[in-house]
Order: structure tokens, then C-alpha cells, then sequence
């Protein structure tokens, strides 16, 4: 056995060696843990998983000492993967929402020391700082900014600004870090001293979407009507990332059992395939025992599925909610 005083042979970070610990504890522990971290520190964890260096037998045994206070012996060499990643986070937190942080996270880190003094400041300080900058800028910034924090912003913008940074925001792909370090240090320069913490830039429809949910309803209706008339592909692209087939499990169970009774049952078992727990009982529970038990059949008969499949059906029975409340009859928010 290793001397209790060895050190690991790879270098790590702690958040790495939390990394290291959940491949060791197995897919199904690991799972119940990152349910225990919130969304960044997950992410964090995530990142470090998919990206692990190899570990030998000895470095392996250093960091159980280190965690569990025990020698713990293992045969086989240990590495890092994304598809390993992948399967921890599908019991977490369901199929869908893993693609989303792998997609995240599989993207290097960006190290944006100036940026940070920005995202210290408060909303107001922001809107100050930013006001007088073109949209783009202004989309560029928000995307490094926490939901909240974002839409808190926005508000504060001239109305006439507010739906051209949704738009740009919607848009935004991944920034070169020299363009970003360039604006974080112009900007930087009204507001002084520097930091250096790393960030990761989230833009696209889904930043988008976040942002306009942790708006108030008025001002986000208000925008996203003005923003159909221009152009309604894009609104209708953040639409689909406002409301999402996993928020099925947050509305109330009689909303759910109205829906249910305009969405295809025969599409049912097609979109719980990959559903996390808390959706599939939602669902299963808005319907009668028989028609729960007819699905449940249904599934375990599925056999081998699609993504795509799996999808296009979830995407039906959102649509069915989507239409449900632009007619008034349901209330999703």
C-alpha cells in the first residue's frame, strides 16, 4: 500500500479530485451527489469530469485517503470521458438538460480577468457602464451575467435598446477570447482595478430565454411581441428554450391533467423514454391509472429509441401546452 504521505503523480485541483472521486464512486453515486450541487458548482464538476487526465492505481488511492480517510485499492487505470460525463448526468438531471451543460462544458474555459469587475458590479452599474455601448457590446456582457442579473439590466435599458440586445444575444456564438479580452479591458478602464477569476460566456437562445424568464411577464411579453413582428423565427427559436419539456414537472397537477387531455397519448410513451423522474410522475400522475398503466406498457416495449424520436415527441407534447396558452386556455408561467 502507498505511503500515507505520497502525493498524487498528476497534479489536481480540488475541484478536479471531486472530479476523480465521483468516477471512482460509480454512475449511479455520482448521480445522487451532483444532484446536491447547484447548477455552476455542477457544471464546474462536469467540466473537470470530462476532461480528467489519467489517473493510476497510486493517485487513485491518494485522493480516496483524502476524501474517505481509507487505502482503497483499484485494479484499473482511471480516465476521464465526456460520454462517462454524459451518463452521470442523465440520472441527475435527465437526458436533455445533460446535452445542454456537455455542450457547455466540452467548450474550453475563458479567462477573462477584466470582464470580472463587471459582473461585480450591480445592475445599475452596469446599465450606467453599458448604456452608451452598441448592442452587440451590450449582448457580449450580459452573456457572462447571471439570469437575474441580466434581465435586471435589461429593464433598465431604453426601451428602443432592450429588443436589439435580445436579438443579438439570441445570436451569439461563441466570441474569440482576444475580441472579449479587448472589450473587457476597454470597459475595464472606466472602472479600475483587476481581477482574475475565469468566466464561461453562455450566449444563444437559451441565454436568451433564461434571461426573459427571470423577467416580470409585462416587460417580457412587451418585448417579445415587438421582436415577432421583425422577426418571428428568432422569438419563436427562444420560445422553445422559455419553456421546456422538463418544466412540465413544476406546473400544477390540474393545469396537467387539462393538458393531458389534448395531448396524443400515442405519443406519450415516445417522449417519457428519456423523461427524469419528476416529469414522467408528473405526467403519469395528471392521467387515470389505467391510461398511466397503458403508457408504462408502452415504454417498456419501446425497445432501442432515437434521440430524434424521443425529441420530436417531447416537442409535440410542449407544442400542445404552447397552444393551450397562447389561446388562453392555460396559464404555464
Amino acid at each position: 500500500m502507498a505511503d500515507s504521505n505520497q502525493k498524487t503523480r498528476v497534479k489536481l485541483t480540488s475541484v478536479q479530485k471531486l472530479a476523480a472521486l465521483l468516477i471512482l464512486l460509480g454512475e449511479d453515486a455520482a448521480g445522487i451527489i451532483l444532484k446536491a450541487f447547484d447548477k455552476n458548482e455542477r457544471e464546474q464538476v462536469c467540466a473537470e469530469m470530462a476532461n480528467l487526465p489519467m489517473l493510476n492505481t497510486d493517485d487513485q488511492q491518494v485522493i480516496l485517503r483524502e476524501f474517505t480517510e481509507m487505502a482503497v485499492a483499484s485494479i484499473s487505470s482511471l480516465e476521464g470521458s465526456e460520454d462517462y460525463t454524459k451518463r452521470v448526468l442523465e440520472k441527475a438531471v435527465g437526458l436533455f438538460e445533460a446535452e445542454e451543460i456537455i455542450s457547455r462544458v466540452s467548450m474550453s474555459k475563458t479567462s477573462v480577468a477584466a470582464m470580472q469587475k463587471i459582473i461585480d458590479m450591480d445592475a445599475l452599474g452596469i446599465c450606467n457602464l453599458l448604456k452608451e455601448e452598441q448592442a452587440q457590446t451590450i449582448s457580449l456582457v450580459l452573456s457572462y451575467l447571471p439570469p437575474a442579473k441580466a434581465g435586471d439590466v435589461i429593464l433598465r435599458l431604453p426601451e428602443s435598446v432592450r429588443e436589439n440586445v435580445i436579438e443579438r444575444l439570441a445570436k451569439l456564438e461563441p466570441t474569440p477570447i482576444e475580441v472579449v479580452e479587448t472589450v473587457g479591458r476597454t470597459l475595464s478602464k472606466k472602472i479600475g482595478s483587476k481581477i482574475t477569476r475565469s468566466l464561461n460566456q453562455t450566449g444563444g437562445y437559451q441565454s436568451a430565454a433564461t434571461l426573459l424568464k427571470n423577467m416580470d411577464k409585462e416587460s417580457r411579453d412587451d418585448i417579445l411581441n415587438n421582436m415577432d413582428e421583425r422577426i418571428p423565427d428568432l422569438v419563436r427559436d427562444i420560445k422553445s428554450k422559455m419553456f421546456t419539456f422538463d418544466d412540465l414537472a413544476d406546473l400544477d397537477n390540474r393545469v396537467l391533467q387539462k393538458a393531458m387531455t389534448q395531448v396524443d397519448a400515442d405519443r406519450l410513451p415516445m417522449a417519457l423514454a428519456a423523461a427524469t423522474d419528476r416529469v414522467r410522475d408528473a405526467l403519469l400522475g395528471a392521467m387515470s391509472k389505467r391510461a398511466a398503466e397503458t403508457v408504462r406498457e408502452e415504454m417498456e416495449n419501446l425497445g432501442k429509441v432515437k434521440l430524434a424520436d424521443i425529441n420530436a415527441a417531447q416537442e409535440t407534447v410542449v407544442s400542445v401546452l404552447r397552444e393551450m396558452e397562447d389561446s388562453g386556455e392555460l396559464e404555464l408561467s
